[in-house]
């Protein structure tokens, strides 16, 4: 297949997988493929959800999944065995968050990585084309925040010899949840490089803290460090000055109007919505609410978050993300409205 869309799921986070499916089909187009590679066997009641959707089908490279894990494994080893890192604890990502490296090896020539709490707003054709002319095709602001954390330094002291600048070099940093590239981008070879690359010393990449005492290995990190240390060229919509596509991406940013369950920022419609920070708990529990008639009413949903000690009413973008997950009901249940609630802006978002 010549392009499409890969999810990482099980049915922990059912109710996302529903949403983000409905705004594909609703926005992106119902001929988009989309594979679900499968974050356990925890799938049951997905493979029931998705029997009626033509285009959407489940990963079944177990072969690919064995060799990404493998990799992984070792790389966690390499990681816990280093001795580069004075601090009690270290922890790793959970082996199965890595899985979404088999888009790599999956049937599509070109695709797009998603993490499921998104919402698609649409049609993906420009994306896909760019990746005429890259390697890797990203949308969002994650160059800030590794900065902030002091990833980029310790980055660029092993890997930044050809960049111009710390700055230059932070602008080839992504997110790990919504990229974009080719089949065999990556592959064997490049693992086996990698690996003896580690352990030549790459390791001592990996000393970003995630708390006082601890070190924490996201595989956002590990995705970087395969996308630098190959040299693969980058393209960052929020970098282009000139694009139309340049938009803010983050439930944090409070400036998008909504106009026909569409997001818009400064005139521009979203690509994608990205609830990052919001556990699957809390979307579980405001679905149960929405299936109780508890949403429409604010006063109510804030009464049950007070007895039941849960977080549901401040959900930024929470009468959208319902929209799309109820669909088709939406479209004769729920108001439209010119602007949904959102959380105060941070200084590293759109």
């Amino acid at each position: 297949m010549s392009q499409g869309i890969y999810l990482l799921s099980n049915d922990g986070v059912y109710d996302q997988v529903i949403a983000i499916l409905n705004s594909i089909e609703a926005n992106c187009g119902s001929d988009l493929p989309v594979c679900i590679i499968p974050y356990d066997q925890n799938i049951q009641r997905l493979e029931k959800a998705i029997e009626h959707r033509q285009n959407v089908f489940f990963f079944e490279n177990m072969d690919a999944v064995r060799k990404w894990e493998t990799f992984i494994a070792e790389v966690h080893r390499l990681f816990q065995a280093s001795s580069h890192l004075n601090v009690p604890s270290k922890r790793n990502a959970p082996l199965a968050m890595h899985r979404k490296y088999c888009a790599f090896d999956g049937a599509f020539e070109k695709f797009l990585y998603i993490d499921t709490d998104t919402l698609l707003f649409k049609p993906l054709d420009f994306l896909f084309k760019k990746l005429d002319n890259f390697d890797l095709v990203v949308h969002d602001f994650q160059r800030k925040s590794s900065l902030a954390k002091g990833t980029v330094n310790h980055f660029f002291a092993r890997l930044g010899s050809n960049e111009a600048s710390l700055e230059s070099f932070a602008n080839r940093f992504h997110c790990g949840g919504f990229w974009a590239s080719k089949r065999q981008t990556i592959t064997e070879n490049d693992r086996e490089h990698f690996l003896n690359e580690l352990k030549a010393g790459d390791i001592r990449i990996f000393r970003t803290p995630s708390k006082k005492h601890s070190y924490y290995l996201s595989e956002q990190q590990i995705l970087n460090y395969m996308t630098l240390k190959k040299g693969l060229s980058v393209y960052n919509f929020t970098l282009d000055d000139t694009s139309e596509h340049q938009t803010g991406c983050c439930i944090t940013s409070n400036q998008f109007i909504e106009k026909d369950r569409i997001l818009y920022d400064g005139g521009k419609r979203l690509t994608y919505l990205h609830y990052m920070g919001i556990k699957n708990a809390r979307l579980e529990q405001l679905c149960q609410r929405a299936s109780l008639k508890l949403t429409a009413n604010s006063h109510l949903l804030k009464l049950s978050d007070r007895l039941l000690k849960t977080d549901v009413a401040s959900i930024p973008y929470k009468d959208l993300f319902l929209y799309y997950r109820f669909l088709p009901q939406s479209r004769q249940t729920q108001p439209q409205t010119k602007q949904t609630d959102a959380a105060p802006a941070t200084p590293a978002s759109r």
